[in-house]
């Protein structure tokens, strides 16, 4: 629960859920061997994730998308300039670095935590360093049940107890992928795993099946490499009592292709991603990415996989700047992915009168023609 100092006194004890471990629940009739197996394979760590290619593209999709939105500050209708712990929270970095660790910390703990710097004469939050989710632990009371009392934190870096006002806590709307996508993530490992090993061992290209009597292992040796030595300096060899037979191996056998497709789609799924945004793919169901249908794809992606994010960071950061005020992302900034899209918005908005000549110029990223607005940044509206 993230308090301002004002409301510390009066606040009531702050509570945490605990999710005991539990294995997931299997269909009846399902081996207790496979049941084992599969609860053993979700410990999946993101390091080991974000060493499977699609799951790489996935998170950096999401995170590549908040980066560049823009941030907004405003009272009500009016817009209001950024302060530093909207523009640059952590002094020794930027603001996309921040937000970066941010979400990636929600994709992958549904947890992020900003450690307080610095406080302005009310006491609310002005700087604020975004720590690792891995380096927090929560230090908790048991109260019984399922949930305990929240008592402080310890923060790897941070010598004693840091109080529970003094950590921003961002708490995710949904699951994070490890927790809820193990057997997935495990599967495309072994995938990547076993492409490796075929990819890795050499494979005979024929066949020598003896017809005639049995041989030693010695004389089949000296018969194949007279065979490959027949075959290289004259390329005809001749063969008695025995056949020859041509491997037909397929490089999509060899890496295993298909079945790392359909991996990769499930990953897209569970990242709630696009299949086509991140080519996981072409036969999953899945329609091309092209120009006609770029902006639709681009409003599932901001819609379905970042939106959850975006609405926990605003909601979060929202209830730590002054009352009153609220911060948003500035998501339409993102349709300047598509040129053209972004061109018809910018028609339509000076067609209503709602912006100026140079504003759209500015959202488009052209410079303000001569004798313009001198206020007006290109590139923003």
């Amino acid at each position: 629960m993230k308090l301002r100092r004002r409301d510390v006194e009066a606040a009531p004890a702050t509570t945490t859920r605990r999710r005991p471990l539990r294995p997931p629940v299997y269909p009846s009739g399902t081996s207790l061997e496979i049941v084992e197996s599969a609860w053993i394979a979700t410990g999946v760590t993101r390091e080991t994730a974000l060493t499977i290619p699609a799951v790489s593209a996935c998170r950096n999709l999401v995170v590549g998308t908040v980066t560049q939105l823009g941030v907004i500050r405003a009272r009500g209708s009016e817009r209001l300039p950024l302060d530093w712990l909207l523009s640059k929270p952590d002094p020794s970095t930027t603001w996309p670095a921040t937000i970066a660790g941010t979400v990636d910390d929600l994709i992958f703990s549904g947890v992020a935590y900003w450690l307080v710097l610095e406080r302005d004469s009310e006491g609310l939050a002005r700087r604020a360093r975004w720590t690792p989710a891995a380096d927090v632990m929560p230090n908790t009371r048991s109260t019984g049940g399922h949930y305990a009392e929240l008592v402080d934190y310890t923060v790897a870096g941070v010598d004693g107890r840091v109080a529970v006002e003094d950590l921003i806590r961002f708490d995710s709307p949904l699951p994070s992928v490890l927790d809820v996508g193990g057997l997935t993530l495990s599967a495309a490992l072994e995938l990547e795993a076993a492409a490796r090993r075929l990819a890795s061992v050499e494979i005979p290209a024929g066949t020598l099946t003896n017809e005639a009597q049995e041989i030693s292992p010695d004389e089949a040796a000296a018969l194949i490499a007279t065979f490959q030595a027949q075959r290289r300096e004259n390329g005809v060899a001749f063969l008695q009592g025995m056949s020859y037979s041509r491997e037909n191996l397929s490089p999509a056998d060899l890496q295993l292709i298909e079945a790392r497709a359909n991996v990769a789609t499930d990953v897209a799924r569970l990242f709630n991603v696009p299949v086509s945004m991140i080519g996981a793919s072409p036969s999953g169901n899945a329609s091309a990415l092209l120009y006609a249908n770029l902006s639709q794809q681009l409003a599932v992606l901001v819609s379905s996989a970042v939106a959850p994010y975006l609405i926990c960071v605003e909601a979060t950061l929202s209830d730590v700047i002054p009352r009153g005020q609220t911060m948003a992302f500035d998501v339409q900034t993102f349709l300047r992915s598509d040129p053209v899209a972004a061109a018809d918005y910018a028609i339509n908005l000076k067609a209503a009168g709602i912006v100026t000549v140079d504003e759209s110029r500015g959202f488009l990223g052209i410079p303000p023609a001569a004798l313009a607005d001198p206020t007006v940044t290109p590139g923003k509206v």
